[in-house]
């Protein structure tokens, strides 16, 4: 971990190889299936090159409940944000098979940094790959940038210094949601599959309302369990009084 931390200290963001195994692919990958069949209507078309996402999947199975504090990456997550880390939102991706000239990534920041934070960490994003990405499939890419450079006044982010990573299904991606980054789009004949994390500060408000979280997990669980699920964006708390 300290490796990792260092890493992420000098470049915004860290691999973490093999986080779920095998088995957990299995499950994460039939459970994306199944709901894709019963819930296509939450399914969002995003474009960019057949790109599909729905933020509901916490509503509609408990399959995903597991990866968000996973073993494997979690002690990472609470090191870097420290401890009023919190839950903000989980999607998954389907990025389909490009036949055609791909679109131009997009380029952005999800966020701002948070200057107060000793690695100006306002949200932290976790990227699971839950298919084998490559040079020749479509990938995550990030902008590199320092924890002093994140300090200073928010640039358009340079797809001239991206790093395109690439692992193994399984492999994990933990990085500041305020470095730039971008889903690159490549002519290729193979699907990828993310699940997309994002953790907040209690302290601060909620970066969005797209996901609800179900009362089984802010509810239950230890007192840590409900600390962590314990600051609930707008659609949440709604849903938490009304239901």
């Amino acid at each position: 971990m300290r490796e990792q931390l260092n890493f992420f200290r000098a470049n915004g963001y860290c691999v973490v190889p093999e986080a779920l195994s095998a088995d957990e692919l299995a499950v994460l990958n039939a459970a994306i299936d199944r709901d894709r069949e019963q819930y296509p209507q939450l399914w969002q078309h995003r474009g960019e090159g057949g790109r599909y996402q729905s933020a509901a999947l916490l509503l509609s199975s408990r399959a995903f409940d597991a990866v968000i504090r996973h073993p494997a990456v979690f002690g990472l997550v609470e090191e870097l944000m420290g401890g009023e880390l919190c839950f903000e939102e989980l999607s998954a991706m389907v990025r389909q098979p490009q036949a055609q000239d791909p679109p131009q990534a997009v380029w952005h920041r999800d966020t701002g940094h948070w200057p107060d934070h000793p690695l100006a960490l306002r949200n932290l994003s976790l990227v699971y790959y839950l298919t084998a990405v490559d040079a020749a499939s479509h990938c995550f890419a990030v902008v590199p940038e320092t924890v002093a450079q994140k300090r200073c006044e928010l640039a358009a982010p340079d797809p001239q210094r991206a790093v395109e990573l690439y692992g193994k299904a399984g492999t994990a991606i933990i990085f500041n949601a305020g470095s730039g980054h971008a889903g690159v789009v490549k002519k290729t004949q193979r699907e990828r599959r993310t699940i997309h994390i994002y953790y907040g500060h209690r302290r601060l408000p909620p970066m969005s309302d797209h996901t609800v979280v179900p009362r089984r997990l802010v509810e239950g669980g230890d007192e840590a369990a409900q600390r962590f699920y314990g600051r609930p964006n707008l659609a949440t708390a709604l849903a938490l009084e009304n239901f």
